[in-house]
């Protein structure tokens, strides 16, 4: 009689087992089903695809990041070795560039060189020099270990005229400062960086020099000099003038300043004060003294700073004298109160 046909073997996933010709199933492996031949025995992970399990993960083929720069890759052409040819590699050039710009800040491998602390008081020559290009050409060549640490290599000696002068500002702080006028009377520039300060031959400090061009004076503070007296005091005196004595007011500030030089040789010395400006045109100020505005203002001297520039003799002393007065129309008055020290 005739009997059903035997059920088809399924896969633990309910999928039905491979047969081979004449419905018999085909062998199983101890790992699990496999594939008929007819596919040629594909690879496990493509086993794993077709009957829905979970391919197993793919290790050690992270590709180099270099070949990622697909901008930077270069396709191997006929003039290149046999094994080298229809491969992308990277640009000799592009690589050559890139080592280059390892050693200069804002290039692919600035942050290597910023890392490294600079020494103290140097200022790299793009931030120092400011709005001027200066090349120096080097007497001979020299050999820098490449050691990860910096070196000091003597390129070229620039003199400058050094002279000291010192300066105070009382109404801000009852000190003189010592400082030096560097003058650059060359065609070369001298960059910003350390130098060390003697008086009479010995070390005094190591102070940061500023950047100069060609042709440029300025000034480098060394600290405070004990030996140099300054002081201060203020008078103000407030009245009422006009026809009928209250038409204006009329506030009269006086500046008295004592100098005394205790140093053992004679010492230049530059007093800052600072007047009112005006910005009513009815509102009127007076001066009285024998200072003057500086040519140029700077942030050491801005609009309204007044200048003595006195001559001390050893162990000499000497007073200034000086003020201002400010007249204001009846019904006005300085912003904060009219008193001014």
């Amino acid at each position: 009689a005739p009997t059903a046909p035997a059920p088809m073997p399924t896969a633990p996933g309910g999928a039905p087992m491979p047969q081979a010709p004449g419905g018999a199933p085909m062998p199983t492996a101890p790992g699990g089903p496999q594939m008929p031949q007819a596919f040629g025995g594909a690879p496990a992970a493509r086993r794993a695809r077709r009957l829905g399990a979970t391919p197993p993960p793919v290790t050690g083929l992270a590709p180099d990041t270099v070949l990622l720069d697909y901008p930077g890759l270069r396709l191997a052409g006929p003039d290149d070795p046999t094994d080298r040819r229809g491969t992308l590699r990277p640009d000799p050039a592009r690589v050559e560039r890139a080592e280059l710009e390892r050693f200069f800040p804002g290039g692919p491998g600035g942050a290597r060189l910023r890392d490294l602390p600079l020494p103290r008081h140097a200022v790299p020559p793009r931030r120092s020099a400011g709005s001027f290009d200066h090349r120096f050409d080097a007497a001979a060549p020299a050999d820098i270990p490449s050691d990860g640490t910096w070196h000091s290599v003597t390129v070229d000696e620039i003199p400058l005229s050094v002279s000291p002068e010192y300066v105070t500002v009382p109404a801000v702080e009852q000190k003189v400062y010592a400082t030096l006028v560097l003058a650059n009377r060359t065609d070369r520039a001298v960059l910003a960086g350390p130098v060390e300060v003697t008086v009479d031959d010995e070390f005094l400090l190591t102070a940061a020099l500023p950047t100069l061009a060609p042709g440029e004076t300025r000034h480098l503070g060394i600290g405070v000099t004990e030996s140099i007296e300054v002081a201060r005091r203020t008078e103000l005196h407030e009245s009422a003038t006009g026809m009928l004595k209250g038409n204006s007011t009329l506030l009269d500030h006086r500046v008295h300043i004592q100098l005394a030089n205790r140093l053992g040789r004679a010492v230049t010395v530059e007093v800052r004060e600072r007047v009112p400006l005006a910005s009513d045109a009815e509102i009127r100020i007076e001066e009285r003294a024998d200072w003057h505005a500086p040519a140029v203002p700077t942030p050491g001297c801005p609009p309204g700073t007044r200048v003595w520039r006195i001559e001390l003799p050893p162990g000499g002393r000497t007073e200034l004298d000086g003020g201002y007065q400010i007249k204001i129309p009846a019904g006005k008055a300085i912003a904060g109160g009219n008193r001014r020290n």
